[in-house]
């Protein structure tokens, strides 16, 4: 398996794929950024980032989702190391779910049916009517202004969990 694409045994449809195409900036090269749980199981432990803007991480193997009981990626650890780079299903296809209401829409240009929350830290994608609506609650005025801001492309923070921004030091 060239590039360690496919499918993985237990179902999940996942397809790394090498870096040469793509839209630059797409791609998350900055890997610290990355959910330190699996997005299969929510434990910690040996996890393969996503390296686009989901910002997700999973166990691979069935030994590195063994101690949680994850049911992992089903990849070997010979299919893992022949991996350069990794993108799971969603941010290959660039469809994601909705952090509010769980459905799947397109995620990118010029179709775009959800977009990502602008912090770096955070890979979640919303429809625009969705977060909007979560953004002010009881004030649908400034809700409907903010479902149009964000369906034209605007930055936006969503309202969830944020880790918090490396602090990055230069010598001077």
């Amino acid at each position: 398996m060239e590039g360690g694409g496919g499918d993985s045994p237990n179902g999940e449809v996942i397809n790394p794929v090498w870096y040469g195409g793509g839209v630059e900036g797409f791609y998350n090269r900055e890997v610290e950024l990355n959910d330190v749980v699996c997005a299969l199981c929510g434990d910690g432990g040996e996890l393969l980032c996503c390296e686009g803007p989901c910002l997700r991480s999973y166990h691979t193997t069935r030994t590195t989702g063994h101690p949680s009981g994850c049911r992992s990626l089903g990849f070997t650890t010979a299919q893992v190391q022949a991996m350069r780079h990794f993108l799971c299903w969603s941010c290959t296809n660039r469809q994601h779910r909705c952090g509010v209401c769980g459905a799947r829409g397109f995620s990118s240009e010029p179709n775009a049916q959800v977009f990502r929350c602008d912090h770096d830290t955070c890979g979640r994608f919303y429809h625009p009517v969705c977060i909007s609506t979560q953004l002010h609650p009881g004030d649908p005025a400034e809700a409907a202004r903010c479902r149009v801001r964000i369906a034209a492309g605007r930055p936006f923070w969503c309202r969830g969990p944020h880790r918090p921004r490396a602090l990055v030091f230069h010598d001077s």
